[in-house]
């Protein structure tokens, strides 16, 4: 059954929330809801008549999880995370929330794991699969179905990732290279955590360096 993607800006911090859904059946996954205000984001949703199942979170940094209690409250859609990524969201130190306005927030909800889900998940007919993507911190995940991957703040267009913060390490982003480099030359689509998407063929992965 093939899957539409939308777009959204989160703000105030611009990073990228994406929609996943099935037209027919109007069931939706929202990938790193980081909205301090849920306005736009529920406003799509309900103009769709979509339901969020699922939200997807790349990683546990507060402007990729701050729409998350939100959509819980009105929804309550199940959380696919890392291990590391769960155990972040609930700590305003660990998903940096504290550090960007002194109050900070923290997540909890329903969650599964991909661990406990063997890195794969069987949803509207199609196989959406999960690896650990680790370098900008190591509770990151990308994931792909489609020949479309969302790869969070792993790999951005055109930028170096960022490894400087809590848990982020250089040497672990190079195993994340070799990772994606076997995605090359077969027309992925990239669906970055900020920024525009891109056509992996051809990118030079060098530059996340």
């Amino acid at each position: 059954m093939q899957l539409e993607i939308l777009k959204l800006i989160n703000s105030p911090v611009p990073s990228n929330c994406y929609i996943i859904f099935s037209e027919n059946t109007k069931n939706c996954i929202i990938v790193d809801p980081g909205s301090f205000s849920s306005d736009i984001l529920m406003s799509e949703l309900l103009n769709g008549n979509l339901t969020p199942q699922y939200i997807i979170l790349t990683h546990e940094h507060f402007d990729h999880i701050w729409g998350c209690n939100e959509l819980i409250k009105n929804f309550n859609p199940t959380i696919i995370c890392s291990a590391a990524c769960a155990e972040r969201i609930i700590d305003p130190k660990k998903n940096l929330s504290l550090f960007y306005d002194q109050q900070g927030f923290s997540v909890s909800g329903n969650i599964l794991l991909i661990e406990n889900l063997n890195y794969s998940l069987e949803w509207e007919k199609n196989k959406i699969d999960f690896f650990i993507s680790e370098g900008h911190t190591d509770a990151g995940i990308c994931f792909y179905f489609d020949k479309n991957i969302f790869t969070g703040d792993t790999l951005i267009e055109g930028e170096k990732t960022v490894t400087k913060l809590f848990c982020g390490s250089k040497k672990n982003l190079l195993k994340t290279i070799d990772k994606i480099k076997e995605f090359q030359n077969n027309g992925y689509e990239v669906f970055p955590g900020h920024g525009n998407t891109f056509f992996l063929d051809g990118y030079d992965l060098n530059k996340m360096l």
